[in-house]
Protein backbone atom coordinates (compact mmCIF):
# COMPACT_ATOMS: atom_id res chain seq x y z
CA UNK A 1 0.00 0.00 0.00
CA UNK A 2 1.59 3.47 -0.97
CA UNK A 3 0.54 6.72 0.54
CA UNK A 4 0.34 10.13 -2.19
CA UNK A 5 0.35 13.13 0.06
CA UNK A 6 0.20 16.18 -1.87
CA UNK A 7 1.20 19.48 -0.73
CA UNK A 8 -2.34 21.84 -0.12
CA UNK A 9 -0.63 24.78 1.68
CA UNK A 10 -0.02 27.75 -0.76
CA UNK A 11 2.55 29.85 -0.49
CA UNK A 12 0.25 32.48 1.32
CA UNK A 13 -1.21 30.40 3.67
CA UNK A 14 1.93 29.03 4.52
CA UNK A 15 3.28 33.14 4.85
CA UNK A 16 0.05 33.66 7.50
CA UNK A 17 1.08 30.56 9.40
CA UNK A 18 4.51 31.73 10.16
CA UNK A 19 3.14 35.50 10.67
CA UNK A 20 0.43 34.00 13.44
CA UNK A 21 3.63 31.68 14.60
CA UNK A 22 5.21 34.52 14.94
CA UNK A 23 2.68 36.90 17.15
CA UNK A 24 1.83 33.65 18.99
CA UNK A 25 5.50 33.91 20.72
CA UNK A 26 5.98 37.28 20.72
CA UNK A 27 3.00 37.64 22.97
CA UNK A 28 4.17 35.08 25.07
CA UNK A 29 8.29 36.28 25.26
CA UNK A 30 6.52 39.58 25.77
CA UNK A 31 4.56 38.59 29.15
CA UNK A 32 1.44 39.52 27.62
CA UNK A 33 0.30 36.13 27.81
CA UNK A 34 1.65 34.01 31.36
CA UNK A 35 1.14 30.67 32.55
CA UNK A 36 0.07 27.41 31.05
CA UNK A 37 -1.77 29.55 28.64
CA UNK A 38 1.72 31.06 27.18
CA UNK A 39 2.91 27.12 27.35
CA UNK A 40 -0.42 26.59 25.09
CA UNK A 41 0.15 29.27 22.97
CA UNK A 42 3.85 28.32 22.11
CA UNK A 43 2.98 24.89 21.27
CA UNK A 44 0.36 25.75 19.14
CA UNK A 45 3.03 28.13 17.71
CA UNK A 46 5.28 25.42 16.83
CA UNK A 47 2.58 23.37 15.08
CA UNK A 48 1.95 26.36 12.85
CA UNK A 49 5.67 26.74 12.53
CA UNK A 50 6.40 23.44 11.40
CA UNK A 51 3.05 23.04 9.24
CA UNK A 52 4.30 26.13 7.25
CA UNK A 53 8.27 24.46 6.99
CA UNK A 54 7.07 21.30 5.78
CA UNK A 55 3.83 22.14 3.58
CA UNK A 56 1.26 19.68 4.51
Amino acid sequence: MELNFQRNLGALDRGIRVVISLVLFGLAAMGFITGWIATITNILGLFNLLEAAIGY
